[in-house]
């Protein structure tokens, strides 16, 4: 194999690509402070990153010289090991932002997530018996030839074929410009791993994991943000519901004379609605379910008083211990109400349920109102606002079933967290 030896220029190459990955983690440090699902893997992947370039830059420090021939062969196995830990991270980011609710695709990284296990351990095992590389007397890294060493070196090339087969067996569930920028995120580090393999003396894989950062922070990072944002700017425009407060504070003025005491328990209810809402548009954080239910509640509460035997609530709540985006569900209730039970002249029933599932826990909102073309319309607005927050605050999703003159139901997929299970 071709050799080279441009120490300096690795060198420099890797503290490049370490002060971009340190500057986008560093930006990356807040959105993980506010509990938001996805930050968390993907500041992971740039960890991991920035270990496999500051040991790299160990490793060349030391490279050719003999006496710190001990230190680099850590370094590099450091290396070795962190690379193999952010493709574990880069591949888990990547199948919760693009494929979240596929169990085939949680199975394939699972399988992936061992082959990298077992990838570190010979990694680790290779400090001690020098089956890959090793360093030489004159202090040079050096590969060595032993059948073992596959087991480190087919890391990258089983990496693209598992890209592949996501790829294959999910091609009709993504965009094409979604499977396009998955090729493209795993192009720079398989194609700095080849280069590297090719070519001693020269290091581009974890450069190549850095421009994969740099690549992933644009184009899919910034863009949840800016929904995000948006999507929070057109909740705070409908959650000020003038047409609510107005009708609300109208019933509380019509039972002081006729119901004092009830007006008190309403007022109550309504300033806790208030406060939940404004709570909820200045916080971005996951909140417990039981919260959210909280503000269900106070929302129905107040409704009831106003709709009477025209307006029934079921609750069916088997499971409540976990977090949602604030204001999942009492919008989708408030929906069921306002475009549902009560556009029938004797009213209806919204039934709201919670159950576990293997992989997530589902909340239901049910209502036998009059329904809609689910196929042939779009979602309201406010449905659409919900589920495209779910999905970018917790990889969540929203699906609507509804059928004219019968009712709808809204079904949410919370998932659950990787480990934890009934």
């Amino acid at each position: 194999m071709p050799s080279l030896h441009l120490p300096y220029v690795n060198i420099a190459l890797d503290t490049f690509a370490l002060v971009v990955v340190l500057v986008l983690l560093t930006s990356c440090l807040h959105e993980v402070s506010q509990k938001k699902s996805g930050a968390r893997r993907f500041l992971f992947y740039q960890i991991s990153v920035a270990v496999a370039l500051i040991a790299d830059i160990i490793a060349w420090i030391g490279e050719g010289n003999p006496s710190l021939a001990v230190m680099t062969l850590s370094a590099n196995t450091v290396m070795a090991c962190a690379c193999r830990i952010a493709i574990i991270g880069l591949m888990s980011y990547l199948v919760a932002s693009l494929y979240a609710h596929s169990r085939a695709a949680a199975g394939v990284l699972d399988i992936f997530i061992l082959l990298c296990g077992l990838s570190i351990v010979f990694c680790i095992g290779n400090a001690f018996c020098s089956y890959a590389f090793c360093i030489s007397e004159t202090g040079h890294y050096v590969h060595t030839e032993n059948s073992a060493a596959g087991a480190v070196y087919l890391l990258y090339p089983l990496l693209a074929f598992f890209v592949t087969l996501l790829m294959a067996l999910f091609a009709r569930s993504s965009a094409k410009p979604n499977r396009l920028a998955f090729l493209l995120y795993i192009l720079f580090p398989v194609a700095g791993f080849v280069i590297d393999f090719h070519f001693h003396g020269i290091s581009l894989t974890c450069s190549g994991f850095a421009i994969s950062i740099l690549i992933i922070y644009t184009s899919i990072y910034i863009k949840q943000q800016k929904e995000l944002e948006a999507q929070k700017n057109a909740l705070m425009l409908s959650q000020i519901n003038p047409h609510f407060i107005y009708n609300t504070l109208s019933t509380i003025a019509a039972m002081c004379d006729a119901s004092p005491k009830q007006a008190k328990y309403l007022t109550i209810d309504f300033s806790k609605y208030l406060r939940q809402n404004i709570n909820s548009l200045s916080s971005e954080a996951l909140i417990p379910f039981e919260q959210e239910m909280e503000h269900v509640a106070c929302y129905l509460k107040i409704e009831k008083s106003r709709f009477r035997e025209r307006l029934n609530v079921i609750y069916s709540i088997q499971c409540k211990d976990f977090q949602v985006p604030p204001l999942a569900v009492q919008p989708i209730v408030e929906n069921a109400v306002k475009h549902g039970v009560t556009k029938k002249a004797e009213g209806g029933t919204i039934k709201i349920c919670t159950y576990e599932e293997e992989r997530c826990y589902v909340i239901e909102i049910i209502d036998d109102g009059v329904g809609f073309d689910a196929e042939a319309a779009e979602l309201h607005v406010g449905l659409q606002n919900v589920k495209n927050r779910i999905a970018a605050a917790c990889h969540g999703n929203l699906t609507v079933k509804s059928t004219m003159g019968i009712g709808t139901r809204v079904i949410i997929e919370i998932p659950r967290k990787r480990g934890k299970r009934k």
